[in-house]
């Protein structure tokens, strides 16, 4: 259970509904985490009853770069933005840096590269991926060997590095104490359909950041998408600084 509690957001619920005959509603679930400088706010989600897409463009093309512009979109395609987050690293021309699926399309192919300066390349680096029965988070090595069998099922994916957490274990490369503390979110897998979008409220290393997922959400899996830049919606409204790559959202529909 959540140990903090704050009076702008901490437990907020909403149904949000996969528009199936005779689905039944799950409350995606705002909550916070921790304490003192180790608080971390999340999003917490169901594969099967909520609504989970990622967004990286308009219809015309253009960036959307921020919440205020991804929600004015949805608007106009009668859904609501319930909670969203930076989706992993980008360029500057704010291009995903490696593997980009979205609604069942390859738009940035998958990224092998491993002699690279940077967060992404740390090992392993991996991909967070959303099928019609399934939520995963496999290396980039895993997914690269089994491309061609899972491809097809795949509707949303993203690539990035590292991975923090693998079959509930810190990866072995982050050191504890470690003085490389920046804001950063990540996507985790809670197991059964669910996971959570998350995001530190405070400068942490990667170390702390992944024991305080697996022993706060109790993550199984997780991997980073980003620093310094991080922000999860709505805790954050996302519109400060500078513009993001690709966005992962939960959304509810309005009506038309």
């Amino acid at each position: 259970m959540p140990i903090f509690a704050f009076s702008r957001v901490l437990s907020i619920t909403l149904g949000l509904f996969i528009g199936l005959t005779n689905s039944s509603a799950h409350a995606a679930t705002l909550a916070s985490y921790g304490q003192g400088d180790q608080i971390i706010d999340t999003c917490q989600l169901n594969l099967v009853h909520d609504r989970v897409s990622m967004f990286w463009r308009a219809d015309d093309g253009s960036f959307f770069g921020n919440f205020s512009r991804l929600g004015k979109w949805l608007r106009g395609h009668n859904e609501q933005l319930f909670c969203a987050t930076n989706a992993g690293i980008y360029g500057t021309d704010l291009h995903p840096i490696g593997l980009y699926i979205e609604s069942g399309k390859v738009l940035r192919k998958l990224n092998t590269r491993k002699d690279a300066y940077g967060n992404f390349y740390l090992q392993p680096n991996g991909v967070f991926l959303l099928t019609d029965h399934e939520v995963a988070i496999l290396t980039t090595d895993e997914l690269a060997g089994e491309w061609e069998t899972r491809l097809p099922t795949i509707r949303y994916a993203t690539q990035s590095g590292p991975i923090l957490l693998i079959n509930g274990q810190v990866n072995a490369m982050f050191t504890d104490g470690s003085s490389n503390r920046v804001v950063r979110n990540a996507v985790c897998i809670i197991g059964a359909g669910n996971f959570a979008l998350a995001r530190s409220r405070f400068p942490i290393n990667f170390h702390d950041f992944a024991q305080q997922l697996h022993d706060k959400l109790s993550c199984r899996d997780a991997l980073y998408l980003d620093g310094s830049i991080s922000q999860l919606y709505p805790f954050d409204n996302g519109n400060l600084g500078p513009s993001f790559g690709a966005m992962i959202g939960a959304t509810t529909p309005t009506k038309p």
